[in-house]
């Protein structure tokens, strides 16, 4: 029965099949329309999260990871002796983690639930080394939030007391020898920007060295301040931690990707975006620069822009409204920045800039440079016109981004307190009207 442990990952490696299993579409939301303002768009935002719909690099990273993880576990179960073998004398191999890295809400985490998606369940195989059935598990996912060492997240693996007086070499061989057992192919960890503060970089090298002590595939997740103050180690660690890096970009804003996104964003929200759909998706982009969780965000704030405005459905004015609030304030200043990273290709700010000298992607900063030139192109042409031919261009809403507002009547000329003379003559006016009738 050792078989099933080599079988379990059949298949799971193929893309189609890859794309069908993790792809999430939710059903369009209903009946919040009468609730108050901000618990609608509480919901509205809710539903959107749901939707996942896989890009080329999250499809090709699944099948990337459950690959590796098919291969290590079909080497540990050559044989029924090999598997128990590894039970007692684990062989101590090093192997260099994956780093999947990108900027803070281009989906990292939601690549991640795709992949332990797609990762077999528990198995129960009958061996003779055991009485009872044997359950296998085909991945280990830790969280590094809270964690004070790489000690503490062996010692949570094996299920013992953090302060235990085994040493961190017995705690990694007895690591090894537990993930042997339970037929343990692939190790994930994620939330390394939120160790124990204080302890700097250090910590984080310390722990991501322990885990690739224990010679499984292992993929961790970091943004890209991490991946700074990983890169500035010394040579031995960083051979070691960032050799394999994983880039996750965010769409294009032309791409089917992108296309497909806004789609289900479209559809989820039931009927409540109302702008046409190209419009709409390239507003979003220049709100949002393809990044998903902050074009979730924006499309909230656009349907309480409209709920303001007495609507239930969202035009592309709220959109433009939506950029330039309060509540969209960090996320703007992120986007500006990278559209100025894009553009110069410098930056102060290294959580927005990639550690490992990846360029920006042509198309991407095409569509800046172009949304930059028609912004200065109409700045340009407004600054050049006159106060009556402003006004008038305003009334034509023609190049604004400003909310539309309707052309304003001019005011009648005031006919002044009338005086006893003029009383007088229109008493005089009146009758006389009257007797020529």
């Amino acid at each position: 029965m050792i078989e099933k442990i080599r079988t379990r990952f059949d298949g799971l490696v193929d893309i189609e099949h890859i794309r069908k299993t993790v792809t999430s579409r939710p059903d369009p939301i209903h009946d919040i329309d009468q609730l108050p303002t901000m618990l609608a768009a509480h919901l509205l935002e809710q539903n959107l999260k749901q939707i996942f719909i896989p890009n080329d690099f999250s499809l090709e990273f699944v099948s990337e990871m459950v690959g590796k993880a098919a291969v290590h576990s079909a080497m540990r179960s050559e044989t029924q002796q090999i598997f128990i073998k590894g039970w007692y004398y684990p062989t101590p191999i090093e192997t260099f983690p994956i780093c999947l890295t990108g900027l803070a809400g281009v989906g990292k985490s939601a690549t991640v639930e795709a992949l332990l998606r797609m990762m077999p369940g528990p198995t129960e195989i009958d061996i003779d080394h055991c009485m009872t059935p044997h359950t296998t598990y085909s991945h280990w996912y830790a969280s590094a939030r809270g964690k004070a060492s790489g000690k503490q997240l062996l010692a949570d693996f094996l299920g013992i007391e953090a302060t235990s007086r085994l040493n961190a070499s017995v705690l990694k061989s007895r690591a090894q020898q537990h993930a042997n057992k339970l037929g343990v192919s692939l190790a994930v960890l994620e939330e390394m920007q939120h160790l124990t503060p204080g302890k700097g970089v250090a910590l984080t090298t310390d722990i991501l060295l322990t885990m690739s002590s224990l010679g499984l595939p292992m993929v961790y997740v970091s943004n890209f301040s991490l991946g700074h103050k990983l890169i500035k180690r010394n040579q031995e660690d960083t051979q070691r931690l960032v050799a394999e890096p994983r880039i996750i970009f965010p769409d294009a804003p032309e791409s089917k990707d992108w296309a497909f996104f806004i789609d289900e964003c479209i559809a989820a929200s039931g009927g409540r975006i109302r702008a046409k759909p190209s419009d709409f998706s390239h507003e979003i982009y220049r709100g949002c620069f393809g990044i998903k969780r902050s074009a979730i965000h924006l499309i909230k704030q656009s349907y309480i822009q409209a709920r303001t405005s007495n609507r239930t459905w969202i035009e592309i004015e709220d959109v433009h409204q939506a950029y330039i609030s309060s509540a969209y304030y960090a996320n703007r200043i992120d986007v500006e920045e990278l559209e100025r990273i894009a553009i110069q290709k410098k930056s102060k700010r290294e959580d927005l800039v990639c550690p490992f000298g990846t360029p920006m992607r042509s198309n991407v900063v095409q569509f800046v440079r172009k949304e930059r030139d028609n912004r200065v192109a109409r700045a340009a042409f407004e600054g050049a016109l006159t106060a009556p031919e402003r006004e008038a261009h305003k009334s034509l809403k023609v190049g604004t981004d400003m909310k539309d507002q309707a052309p304003k009547r001019s005011k009648r000329p005031s006919l002044g307190k009338p005086t006893n003379d003029d009383l007088m003559n229109a008493f005089s006016d009146f009758f006389d009207d009257k007797d020529n009738i």
